[in-house]
């Protein structure tokens, strides 16, 4: 099944809705990504899961033109083919993404269109082969969330084509009945108030108004603010066509519509669609005519003229690099971010910045940086990406020192908050949004002599800086959360100390003692959270006071918004609770893990007084014996796991 780029409802002919059968594609055409066409109309063909469909060439032409539609070619449309070829000209046939005529023509009334930028935004976003493109909204009620191990998958909320509800299946251009609705419209003669201006007039203002004012309660209200119902921002916003042809009285046009537009699927889905064309118009408008600063470096999507020179610094430069869910050029892309253009810039030492600013782009998943401007010692300027002069946030650094790094709060989709690392190891403040996200440090001991970033069409999705030979450290070195931990801990997990080297999900902690012995007196009770018979997914720990209360995973009933799947007959939940005397000096000691395939499924906890609990044997029985874990310091302070659900892993921290 293919689906509409905008409106997100497939391409069919089983329903036997013309308009749902026709299309337009926006194709690369020739060899170079920045050639971008749009097709002309062409019809769905028998078979929904043929992602290709003949279009004609020619922009102004149709499949069903009496004069012949012209020259035809065969498009197919993502996400008919998960994978971006390399290079436009390698690709068997023509592919590209598809629009219904009906949704092309909502998103491009009145609207100056850049081809070669509604492709590129098109080519960041996640799909796959049964999926919908993930722009980071719902398509106003046509699609949903789902996991696929452990990331979220933008689906279709149908099943089948006949569960598509009236609505949604309903021409959202050609509302039947308008036209004659627009023409019928009387002209009201009286205008006493033609004078207000009706831009400040909003309805509910009106009515307060009246209440307030037995005179202004007997006037009429003009035209003109009738008239203002139909512009950007006000009820009627979605009927364009309405200036077009405008009616005698727009009074008697806009009570009519009132009443009768109610019950019009048409008009409903024209409201719907009206709305996502404004919104993917509102992300391409901060897109045009906006470059991508920084020396440019060779991709997939842009390439550099001669190819890198081994006398240039990225010749030499070696990177410590901070990305989640990018994918690799070439392969599946149904979640995370894509790149499509790197920049970098080099320092002839490490440099003293006076001041970073922070540039963000606004998109229906979110806001994300887009680039950012540092300032230097000198007050030179240096650039990286996109630069929105209208969505900056500024950052204030102290001179006396180069900075080391930064620290970045990272969703699937890119990057949304950054903070500078100082020389001596404390954040600056943020700019953008870092709270309730992981976290990656992007440190080193060193200052900053090169940085290398990463982007798709919109945003930043890959943050790089220069490093010395054999010398990360691991903790600066993967996603963390609810934050990155001070360095000084211990880390040992089921799994060995370091976390998995896919960085998609992050490392969660979490702490119930401090090295003073602090807190650890007045722990009460460890809680297991078992889910499906075996599978661990969180632990709660509790405390006399109960304010301390904390948790590592998932903690609750598992009802149906829980994203693992039940793969156990007679399935059933559970808690395992493990009383602990922490006032009288009982403290953790130990855990056993059992894994089967990639989930834990089965814990025991040991205390020091050689007390212990364990989870629900695996009902299936496994080879797997069980991996002993203990703290490597003297002191267990906290846990350790990947952000899985149910986990994946366990470890222990310790002082």
């Amino acid at each position: 099944m293919t689906y509409c780029t905008l409106c997100g409802v497939p391409f069919t002919r089983s329903l036997n809705d013309a308009w749902i059968e026709n299309v337009r594609a926006v194709w690369i055409e020739g060899t170079s990504w920045n050639r971008t066409a749009v097709s002309g109309v062409g019809r769905w063909g028998e078979y929904d899961d043929d992602p290709c469909v003949p279009v004609p060439t020619g922009r102004q032409t149709r499949y069903d033109s009496h004069s012949g539609p012209g020259p035809n070619i065969e498009v197919g449309l993502a996400p008919g083919n998960p994978t971006v070829y390399l290079n436009p000209d390698a690709a068997d046939e023509p592919w590209g993404y598809g629009f219904h005529e009906s949704c092309w023509s909502i998103f491009t009334k009145k609207y100056k269109l850049n081809l070669d930028v509604l492709f590129a935004a098109c080519l960041s976003m996640p799909t796959d082969t049964n999926t919908l493109l993930d722009w980071g909204h719902g398509y106003a009620g046509a699609s949903s969330v789902k996991q696929q191990f452990d990331m979220p998958i933008r689906s279709s909320c149908f099943r089948s084509l006949e569960a598509i509800p009236q609505t949604f299946r309903s021409d959202p251009y050609h509302v039947p009945g308008l036209v004659n609705a627009i023409n019928g419209a009387a002209r009201l003669q009286n205008d006493v108030l033609s004078h207000l201006e009706p831009t400040v007039q909003s309805l509910q203002n009106v009515r307060s108004l009246r209440l307030a004012s037995p005179v202004f309660a007997t006037l009429e209200l003009s035209e003109r603010f009738w008239a203002s119902r139909f512009q950007p921002g006000h009820e009627f916003e979605h009927l364009p066509e309405v200036h077009d042809r405008p009616p005698e009285s727009w009074r008697d046009l806009y009570l009519f519509l009132k009443i009768w537009a109610r019950g019009i699927p048409s008009m409903a889905n024209r409201q719907r669609v009206w709305g996502l064309a404004k919104r993917l118009q509102a992300t391409l408008t901060q897109l045009d005519g906006v470059s991508c600063q920084g020396s440019a470096l060779g991709t997939w999507f842009e390439t550099t003229p001669d190819g890198p020179d081994q006398n240039m610094p990225e010749a030499e430069a070696s990177w410590h690099t901070a990305s989640r869910a990018v994918a690799s050029p070439g392969k599946s892309f149904f979640y995370g971010s894509r790149v499509l253009r790197a920049r970098a810039l080099y320092f002839p030492e490490p440099v003293k910045l006076r001041q970073m600013s922070v540039s963000f782009v606004d998109t229906a998943a979110g806001r994300f940086i887009s680039g950012f401007n540092m300032i230097d010692e000198h007050d030179r300027s240096h650039a990286l990406g996109y630069q929105h002069g209208n969505a900056m946030w500024r950052i204030s650094l102290p001179l006396d020192e180069p900075i080391q790094g930064w620290e970045l709060a990272m969703n699937l989709s890119g990057i949304k908050g950054i903070a500078a690392v100082q020389s001596d190891g404390k954040l600056t403040s943020w700019a953008g949004e870092s709270a309730g996200l992981p976290r990656w440090r992007l440190k080193e001991a060193q200052g900053v002599s090169a940085v290398k970033a990463e982007f798709d069409a919109l945003k930043l999705v890959s943050i790089s800086r220069d490093k010395l030979p054999n010398q990360e450290n691991w903790l600066n070195n993967c996603l963390w959360y609810p934050e990155v931990p001070k360095e000084g801990l211990l880390f040992n997990g089921s799994r060995g100390d370091k976390p998995r080297p896919k960085y998609n999900l992050p490392v969660i902690t979490v702490f119930f003692g401090e090295s003073d012995d602090r807190y650890l007196s007045q722990l009460s009770e460890i809680v297991v959270w078992v889910f499906d018979i075996c599978h661990v997914a969180g632990v709660e720990f509790r405390f006399t006071d109960s304010s301390y209360n904390r948790q590592l995973g998932y903690v609750g009933l598992f009802d149906k918004n829980y994203p693992a799947r039940r793969n156990c007959s007679d399935s059933y939940d559970s808690t395992v609770s493990f009383s602990i005397d922490g006032s009288s000096g009982e403290r953790l000691s130990s855990i056993e893990v059992q894994t089967k395939g990639t989930y834990v499924v089965g814990l025991k906890i040991r205390g020091n007084l050689d007390r212990s609990i364990q989870t629900p044997d695996y009902p299936y029985g496994t080879d797997k014996g069980w991996v002993t874990v203990h703290g490597k310091g003297s002191q267990i302070i906290g846990m350790f796991a990947s952000l899985a659900r149910p986990f994946w892993d366990l470890g222990l921290i310790s002082v």
